[in-house]
């Protein structure tokens, strides 16, 4: 990339200050004249909007001024052409069917495993990263003699051309960003002085579009270091800047190290840090930054919610793990099993399920019931079911021949013959909707019985506020998800109830929504975050060996010896750890 006039800064507070002065620079006397800053990430922006809020130049507060990261630029800029034309974004189910149809056709080397949902996660992973790398990378890798990285470049070429004519991705956007500013030069002053802040890692396409965007005007850079090489590598490469030559200095370190003997017991030494920290400093200038959502992230939120701290940040529980699309999904891989007794009662006991009649089902007199009544799976929700009723009747009605019959117990046995009735009723309903699927082979069909499902599972969603916000938030989800799934028939033409719990668990496994508002609380955020913070006191937690850096590990579908041949396209599978040291450089220096 045309890197243009690059300043070097430290991160945390130096970087912000020379951010205030390129835009009061680019401002000059004119405080209307737009200025665009692109930032590494939502949070980055977050926080440079807040920062430049406060003023530049002397005035209150900026005109004229849009922070957005490059892909938000490139949305902005080409969605409207691309939704215009018919097309929509390319989402996992959407890529998950793709991979499906070109696999069932010529599945290569992949034949063994082509069924496995396993299979298609990897290789949807695989197909983002080759979406960033040209046409010749691509011959090379073909030609290379990789059968497997052959094979995957074949079967990524013909998920592409599936694709190309109705969906859209975020490489099709910055091309089609780049045409726009092509075709239509007033675009570029429309997005006026462009300051790129802090840029990290750029793919391919993003350096292209920036490259566009220096032909409608010049970009002025600020870029972060750390004063070590390899932590800057990824930074020097994307601006294609030579090794910098640091004028003395040294690497940013952290002023106290605390050792813990586990998870549990370092995270509530930092609440403890914390609530001191607290006594000096406002809340919103103190921030714990994780290098493993897994197990510092939950640990974190449950210390910090048990001291009464008030925080923000990533949230902890994906959609996944709400108890309505948990429900859901489980109850779609009932029959799998055999619909055993205690998965069955699971689902019932997870979630607040309705029966016919509106009202939740008595969950824990159907697992007393089922447990005295012998039902261990399958059939036996009919046969036992019918028999301990008719049983229980039976019992009833020699109770009530006695010369001094036991109204109570009378009541009990009728009581529970009913509610074994009831069970057998509710489970038999519950496997006609399940054999139901096994009928239907189109998406629009599958989609229409699930969402007829979960509604038959979960009751009204619109009567009434009975379901936690959460909750309420996690089941409009899963309906806009069963909705759109029916447009999946342009790309796949056959589909069963496997391809559909995939689909749903690759768009609702990724759903996070964010807890609390940025600036209200703590901020709590994977180590990432630390690239654009500016705080007063930084904890830096799950620094163990094995979670930070980590192994390095390999890529089975794109080893390090097929990622030399893409010229840089793909970088070696080293970066993921020089990339971490930087952003716990970054980290040390935000505080």
């Amino acid at each position: 990339m045309g890197t243009g006039a690059v300043t070097w800064t430290a991160y945390g507070e130096p970087a912000y200050a020379a951010l205030r002065s390129i835009v009061t620079e680019l401002k000059g006397p004119d405080p209307l004249r737009q200025v665009t800053v692109l930032v590494p990430t939502q949070l980055c922006g977050v926080i440079t909007r807040r920062t430049l809020a406060h003023g530049v130049g002397g005035r209150p507060g900026v005109a004229g001024l849009a922070v957005l990261t490059v892909d938000r630029l490139a949305e902005r800029l080409a969605a409207p052409t691309l939704a215009g034309g018919g097309r929509r974004p390319a989402t996992d189910p959407v890529l998950a069917a793709a991979w499906r149809a070109a696999l069932s056709e010529n599945p290569g080397v992949f034949a063994d495993v082509a069924a496995h949902s396993a299979t298609v996660v990897a290789l949807i992973r695989a197909h983002r990263q080759l979406r960033e790398v040209d046409r010749a990378a691509h011959d090379m890798i073909a030609l290379s003699g990789e059968r497997i990285a052959v094979d995957l470049t074949r079967l990524h070429g013909r998920v592409a051309s599936l694709l190309a004519d109705d969906w859209y991705d975020v490489a099709d956007l910055r091309r089609a960003a780049i045409r726009a500013l092509a075709d239509r030069p007033a675009l570029g002053a429309e997005i006026g002085a462009v300051v790129l802040f802090l840029p990290q890692d750029l793919p391919a396409g993003a350096t292209a579009l920036l490259d566009q965007l220096t032909r409608c005007g010049e970009i002025r850079t600020i870029a972060g270091f750390t004063n070590n090489p390899r932590a800057d590598q990824g930074v020097l490469r994307s601006l294609e800047a030579g090794p910098r030559q640091h004028a003395g200095g040294s690497e940013p370190t952290a002023i106290r190290v605390v050792h813990a003997s586990d998870a549990d017991d370092e995270v509530r030494c930092v609440v403890r840090m914390v609530t001191a920290a607290l006594r000096s400093a406002p809340a919103h200038r103190v921030a714990i930054l994780y290098g493993s959502s897994r197990p510092y992230a939950r640990l974190v939120a449950e210390h910090l919610d048990a001291a009464g701290i008030r925080w923000n940040g990533s949230g902890v529980r994906p959609t996944i793990e709400r108890a309505l699309p948990r429900a859901l999904l489980d109850l779609f891989a009932l029959p799998d099993h055999g619909w055993r007794r205690d998965e069955v009662l699971a689902v019932l006991s997870a979630a607040p399920v309705r029966g016919v009649d509106g009202n939740r089902v008595p969950a824990s007199r159907w697992e007393r019931i089922s447990r005295i009544a012998g039902v261990v799976a399958d059939a036996d929700w009919d046969i036992r079911l019918k028999a301990y009723a008719t049983q229980e009747r039976a019992a009833a009605d020699e109770e009530t021949t006695r010369e001094a019959p036991r109204q109570g117990l009378i009541s009990r046995r009728e009581r529970d013959a009913a509610t074994a009735e009831d069970l057998r009723e509710f489970v038999a309903d519950l496997r006609g909707r399940l054999d139901h699927p096994t009928t239907l082979r189109r998406w629009s069909e599958l989609a229409g019985w699930a969402l007829e499902t979960f509604h038959a599972l979960v009751g009204d969603l619109d009567d009434g506020g009975w379901l936690p916000p959460d909750e309420a938030r996690a089941a409009d989800t899963v309906t806009r998800t069963l909705t759109g799934l029916a447009g999946l028939d342009a790309v796949e033409t056959h589909a069963d109830l496997s391809a559909l719990r995939l689909a749903v668990e690759l768009e609702l496994a990724d759903d996070l929504p964010r807890h609390g508002r940025f600036g209200d609380g703590i901020l709590v955020a994977p180590l990432s975050a630390a690239v654009g913070l500016d705080a007063d006191t930084v904890f830096a937690i799950g620094l163990a060996e094995d979670l930070v850096p980590g192994r390095l590990g390999t890529d089975a579908l794109l080893p390090d010896r097929v990622r030399t041949l893409t010229g840089g396209a793909l970088p070696p599978l080293r970066d993921r750890i020089d990339r971490q040291h930087r952003h716990l450089l970054a980290a040390f220096a935000a505080a």
